[in-house]
């Protein structure tokens, strides 16, 4: 394909190849652009992928599961104020429940979770700010 950026600059952009789709969901797209050959990593939306990777606990104010389990229970909903060391959540996990305590004070701004969902150890469960 080519096109024009602007008068007399013109782009020749070309497809190469599209790699296999990894584990992960992603696949390698190649391409060359006026002839430079470049590699991209992207998402392949259009595969469905066997599980979903699902954001870490990494921030200050991140509420993350302690263990691999599933939730049972949300205690809170977004706007609530909590303090720390509050009950947020309930996770299931090898036929006991567990509390998820809120790792700050605040307000909670997002939850990432629903009821039913498998989690992995860090997972993100909600936000609070």
């Amino acid at each position: 394909v080519t096109f024009s950026l602007a008068e007399g600059r013109d782009v020749i952009l070309k497809l190469v190849s599209l790699g296999q789709v990894t584990e992960d969901g992603t696949r390698v797209v190649t391409f060359e652009v006026n002839g430079e050959r470049w590699f991209m990593p992207v998402t392949d939306q259009s595969q469905e992928v066997a599980g979903a990777r699902r954001e870490k606990a990494t921030e200050p104010g991140d509420v993350g599961s302690p263990m691999p389990g599933v939730v049972v229970g949300l205690k809170v909903e977004v706007g609530d104020e909590v303090k720390e060391g509050e009950p947020v959540a309930t996770l299931s996990a090898m036929k006991m429940e567990t509390n998820i305590p809120a790792t700050s004070n605040g307000k909670v701004t997002n939850i990432m979770v629903s009821i039913g969902d498998k989690l992995e150890g860090d997972d993100l469960i909600m936000k609070i700010e």
